[in-house]
């Protein structure tokens, strides 16, 4: 069995193997040079003297790379025989994941130091459901570190992920320098002590936590991101989870009064300490806090080229503005009838600044009842229960990108949202009004960190998600079947392994009889984070050879 995650729109094994070792020919359309390190950065043991583009000898080279202007973006063609190994692509997209299909099918030969590959021959032709294919990464909770996401990229990569999702800013932590405003790293970055042992638990470490990265390190990454295909988005959290922000400049506030980056996770902390207004937004009357606003947005998107810019909008608490006199102002100047209104005029106003730079706001489907929001806007569909807001969108033509809590929210404990529940996820079924699909961008799945420590407990609740979510996101829809993929996890599974990725063993991913009970599942959120899934690993029995 060939063993390629997602799996290819068509794929047909046949019999013998093309052998690939440093003598090997490429030979390459002149209209693909540029694209060519996709391929040659994979198989490095081919070396740059011999790959030739000026179109001689073509017969006689092992790998024959072609451009075909009607293969799909991202998508390609392999078609490998035991005399030479054909790619057919139309662009640097395609090369990058016909090299990545090639690659896990010979994964284990290149661990090897020979360095002779043994390609099995085969026919794919494959090509990607939906453009947008994303993980979100939160680090305003936790702060991973840039050789941390430069590892997930690569992991993304290898399975045809091509959008990270950045959550660098919220509540607990501003993560991203801002030259003209220097306190939102000097201060936000930096909070007291950390929340541990889940949602209904007030235990704390004792030691402060901080961390951010610097406008070069940003660089850097989204340039790492582009050599594989990766769009960075940045997520610059607003009007909510804005209280970083806030500490660093109280002013943003409707009331200028002093504010913490806050060391907890939900209510339960400030409330057992009867502290009352802990949850605020930034004002959305006073024209300072747009300037400031667009001041951060304009220094973001000179580091992200991406074409979209989130702002989250989510869970924004709104009776400050019902009392404030600049809000209230505001409101009555531009005739909106309520604080959702307003929400969608100061969304609005980030749109159309964003405009002006050629991208595109996204935010959480909350903010669709504002009811006037602009129909370029994007709007991520998240919550658990359903909203009547998002098909009502659907339906006037707005984008989305589908996110829902049950099957990508990857944070959660298996034990609620196994993997079989990622997998068997189908947004046509229930979210999506029929002809309206075209206005999905794609799917994401997220993994929020408040109670992710570490890069062990990240990869456990990323993998094997994230391969679940890829096959949902590029693979054909009436081709998934979760018996066969299943059948391919084992394989996957050894690659991990060799990556040093700590994935959830299957018997903790998809358990038998899943916990559906409430309290069993509050049970295991307030026990140690790690205790119900962690793995010894001394007793693992798989090799990567």
């Amino acid at each position: 069995m060939i063993n390629i995650v997602p799996k290819p729109y068509y794929i047909m094994e046949k019999s013998g193997v093309k052998v690939l070792d440093k003598n090997s020919a490429v030979s390459a359309d002149e209209r693909l040079k540029d694209c060519i390190s996709a391929f040659s950065d994979t198989f490095d043991f081919i070396g740059e003297k011999n790959y030739s583009f000026d179109g001689k000898n073509i017969d006689k080279s092992d790998v024959k790379i072609v451009y075909d202007k009607s293969v799909a973006d991202e998508g390609y063609n392999i078609d490998c025989t035991e005399d030479c190994l054909k790619i057919s692509v139309s662009g640097f997209a395609g090369l990058l994941y016909a090299a990545m299909s090639i690659k896990q099918t010979v994964f284990f030969q290149l661990q090897g130091s020979d360095k002779v590959i043994k390609v099995p021959c085969m026919d794919i032709q494959d090509k990607p459901r939906y453009a947008y294919r994303g993980v979100q990464l939160d680090e305003s909770r936790h702060f991973f570190g840039e050789d941390n996401v430069k590892r997930l990229l690569n992991l993304m990569a290898l399975y045809k992920l091509n959008r990270l999702h950045w959550h660098l800013t919220d509540d607990q932590g501003w993560r991203i320098e801002i030259k003209k405003y220097p306190l939102l790293t000097e201060i936000g970055s930096k909070r007291k002590d950390t929340n541990i042992h889940g949602w209904h638990s007030t235990d704390m470490t004792g030691e402060p936590y901080g961390g951010y990265y610097t406008q070069e390190q940003i660089k850097d990454i989204v340039e790492y991101a582009k050599k594989l295909n990766i769009t960075i988005i940045p997520e610059i959290d607003m009007p909510a989870h804005f209280a970083a922000a806030m500490a660093a400049y109280n002013w943003l506030g409707c009331r200028e009064i002093p504010c913490e980056v806050h060391w907890f996770f939900g209510g339960r902390v400030p409330l057992s300490m009867g502290w009352r207004d802990w949850n605020r937004s930034a004002c959305a009357g006073k024209e300072s806090t747009y300037e400031f606003i667009f001041n951060v947005i304009d220094e973001i998107t000179e580091l992200f080229p991406a074409e979209f810019f989130h702002i989250g909008g989510d869970e924004a608490p709104k009776d400050e503005w019902k009392k404030c006199p600049n809000c209230q102002k505001k409101m009555k100047e531009n005739g909106l009838k309520n604080v959702e209104e307003l929400q969608g005029y100061f969304n609005n106003r980030i749109a159309e600044h964003l405009e002006k730079k050629g991208k595109r706001l996204i935010v959480w489907n909350e903010a669709l009842k504002a009811g006037n929001l602009d129909m370029s806007v994007v709007g991520q569909y998240w919550t658990p229960k359903n909203d009547p807001n998002v098909k009502k969108e659907f339906k006037k033509g707005r984008d989305m990108i589908i996110s829902k809590h049950q099957a990508f929210y990857f944070d959660m404990c298996y034990c609620q949202y196994p993997l079989s529940q990622t997998y068997k996820f189908e947004p046509t079924d229930s979210i999506v009004p029929n002809g309206c699909e075209d206005n999905v961008l794609g799917l994401e799945g997220h993994c929020w960190s408040e109670w992710i420590a570490d890069v062990d407990k990240l990869d456990m609740q990323l993998f094997p998600r994230a391969l679940a979510l890829s096959e949902d996101a590029w693979s054909c829809k009436y081709d998934k079947n979760i018996t066969d993929f299943y059948a391919r996890l084992p394989y996957q599974e050894r690659i991990l392994d060799c990556l040093g990725v700590n994935y959830a063993e299957p018997e903790i991913a998809d358990p038998k009889g899943t916990l559906h009970r409430k309290h069993e599942v509050q049970k295991w959120m307030m026990s140690d984070q790690d205790r119900e899934y962690r793995r010894n690993k001394e007793l693992k029995l798989k090799k990567c050879k």
